[in-house]
């Protein structure tokens, strides 16, 4: 089966490389106006985009976390989980019994969960209008920039980076797991999943090889692993923003 929204989203590939051509604020309404009409919890809409116009923040937070598509990102924003939204204009008896009810790990998960629905389809929304986008976990290694520089309240809670631009250079499509490794019926199944992993194995073998990389998906994955360290301010950082994660 196809069509042309199907076609678009398999078509994605994450842009690292942007031109000079300026993304509008007409096409950013557009993108975040798609992003934010989706489904969320509650319809709380805990979600806030922050964008950062200050390059040498942008500079700042690439020497962080060593992504240079930050900083020569067309458009940068900051994706965060945002429970703040939903106190103001309460009364003081009602803050409180949100703030408590906010301590609980259901709503950071109910935050995340909506932020990252709202984060896929402001991609795809980015897509259909010819510009590029890669979104980042690893932008959060730069937190505390985030809370010097960006004025956050008490619950929000930054989780993404979302970098925007007119594509410079594509990378490519890279495969994906059969379905088999990510649909399955009624129960888990560990001999579905091996076999989708040995299959999709070969597959990437050969897509590494096109990139004069010797590795495969497992492979990769392994290296990764070791090669990344834990952040435990990462950790310890949604308490701080008085979100449990416990």
């Amino acid at each position: 089966m196809k069509n042309q929204v199907l076609d678009q989203l398999h078509a994605h590939q994450s842009i690292r490389s942007f031109t000079d051509q300026p993304v509008t604020d007409e096409e950013i309404e557009a993108i975040f106006s798609a992003a934010l009409a989706g489904p969320n919890m509650q319809n709380f809409q805990p979600v806030t985009f922050i964008e950062i116009t200050d390059q040498d923040l942008k500079r700042k937070v690439t020497e962080k976390v060593h992504m240079k598509y930050i900083e020569n990102a067309t458009r940068y924003f900051v994706v965060a989980v945002d429970w703040h939204k939903v106190l103001l204009n309460q009364d003081p008896e009602t803050q409180a019994v949100i703030e408590e009810r906010l301590s609980h790990y259901q709503y950071l998960e109910g935050g995340i969960v909506s932020a990252s629905i709202a984060l896929g389809r402001a991609q795809v929304a980015a897509e259909s209008l010819g510009i590029g986008s890669v979104t980042m976990a690893g932008a959060m290694g730069a937190f505390e920039l985030y809370e010097q520089k960006l004025n956050l309240p008490k619950y929000v809670k930054p989780i993404m980076g979302f970098s925007l631009g007119y594509p410079d250079k594509k990378p490519g499509v890279k495969p994906k797991l059969p379905l088999a490794g990510s649909v399955m019926v009624d129960r888990y199944d560990d001999q579905q999943m091996e076999q989708a992993i040995t299959d999709y194995d070969q597959t990437m073998a050969e897509y590494f090889k096109g990139r004069d990389i010797d590795s495969t998906w497992t492979q990769h994955n392994a290296s990764l692993f070791k090669k990344i360290q834990a952040n435990p301010g990462l950790s310890q950082y949604p308490k701080d923003k008085g979100l449990n994660i416990n």
